[in-house]
């Protein structure tokens, strides 16, 4: 199964990412479901770097973002001033920070566009939070909660705090490459604060830690065909396996009609390229897509009950539509629904400005690996199992470049 997402880490986002069809809410919340509060994190080093900036902004009564994303590419750069540096997908900034000079002081790292668009501390909203490192509900609001106090507190952590404070209020301290090496993306956090986070990832009575520590006990899992039966895996709870089921479903469905764009947007650019009008009318896109149009069918009726079992009103409306509506309608509902690369003109489809500005998409053949250790459809599931592997001193683990992203 072919997916997008982004090969070099500092690239601007393709447009091409946000085809959601208006269903990327659907796709957090079966996200979320499946592993809360764990948001975009996969290892845990990020997480320091937040509680760190918003210590420091607290301390300047600054807001904390640009804080977090200049201190994020201080990092970043630290490491890519190094012959060793390597690619890897931990490290940000390859090439927009090549254009910064070495040692960068906090004023030239705290503009905008200075950085990459999307910043590994956008992930770290959610877990932050939830994990209780900090308090709110916004990034440049947030304030240290008590974990957060704890975690700046152990002595692997006080004096790289103090030493990036210091760089901060416009100082280049001596200790600062000592401060930066313990921060490294490409490293582990020490011993002490891998614990702490551990212990806030997966201790405690909620749901939410229930749901976290009883898929950590796994190992590796639920694959996607261990998601095809109804029977839960041992230690996970009835509720849970309902809602992994509903969202990994819904994602297939959501998949299955991104291919059927996906054959109209190789059909759109075929006409572009041979200097034709790029653009199909409602019954010549089901032409083009018919097989496509078909296997979306399919998997609305083979993933009906265990999406409608979800109770996601979103995915439930959207799953209604692949069933009850003519190949017609469903061409015409899904290039409404895109916008972005296939959008619906009249009753003609073509190309969106995701489409007009760029090269053709690679076809998209829906074939889901069922016996992937862990279901691709959501990706948090292989994102935890990264994460403990990460807390129990795993430097770099490794990843997947045909995973589903979450915002997709």
């Amino acid at each position: 199964m072919t997916f997008w997402g982004i090969l070099a880490p500092e690239a601007t986002p393709s447009l091409r990412r946000q085809q959601t069809l208006g269903l990327a809410a659907a796709v957090r919340h079966y996200n979320d479901r499946s592993v809360p509060g764990l948001g975009g994190m996969w290892f845990a080093m990020p997480l320091l770097w937040s509680v760190i900036a918003v210590s420091i902004a607290q301390e300047l009564n600054r807001p904390a973002l640009p804080i977090g994303n200049a201190l994020e590419a201080r990092v970043m750069k630290h490491v890519l001033e190094r012959k060793t540096a390597r690619q890897s997908a931990q490290l940000r900034g390859m090439r927009k920070l090549a254009n910064v000079e070495n040692g960068p002081k906090f004023q030239k790292l705290v503009r905008p566009g200075v950085y990459v668009v999307q910043p590994i501390r956008l992930g770290m909203i959610q877990p932050l939070v939830d994990l209780g490192f900090v308090t709110g509900s916004r990034y440049s609001a947030f304030c240290l909660a008590a974990a957060g106090e704890r975690l700046l507190e152990l002595p692997a952590v006080k004096p790289a705090r103090y030493a990036l404070l210091r760089w901060a209020q416009g100082e280049n301290p001596r200790d600062l490459g000592a401060a930066l090496d313990s921060l490294s993306p490409l490293t582990v956090p020490d011993a002490a604060s891998r614990k702490l986070i551990r212990s806030q990832l997966l201790e405690g009575g909620s749901e939410s830690s229930h749901r976290r520590r009883d898929l950590a006990n796994l190992g590796i899992g639920p694959s996607q065909e261990q998601l095809d039966s109804a029977v839960p895996l041992s230690g996970i709870s009835v509720d849970h396996w309902r809602e992994l089921r509903a969202g990994a479903g819904f994602i297939e469905l959501q998949q299955a009609a991104l291919s059927v764009l996906s054959k109209v947007d190789e059909r759109l650019h075929e006409l572009r390229d041979k200097n034709k009008a790029a653009k199909l009318s409602l019954a010549a896109a089901v032409e083009t897509a018919s097989d496509e149009l078909a296997l979306l069918k399919a998997q609305a009726r083979r993933m009906e009950n265990r999406i409608k079992a979800g109770n996601e009103k979103l995915s439930i409306a959207f799953l209604h539509q692949c069933l009850t509506l003519s190949p017609l309608e469903l061409a015409a509902e899904l290039g409404k629904r895109d916008g972005s690369v296939v959008a619906l003109r009249g009753d003609v489809l073509t190309l969106g400005p995701a489409g007009v500005y760029a090269d053709a998409a690679v076809p998209r053949v829906y074939q889901p690996d069922a016996k992937a250790p862990f279901a691709p459809q959501l990706v948090r599931l292989k994102n935890l199992s990264d994460l403990i592997r990460n807390l129990n001193g795993e430097a770099e683990p490794r990843r997947h470049e045909t995973q589903i992203e979450e915002t997709a």
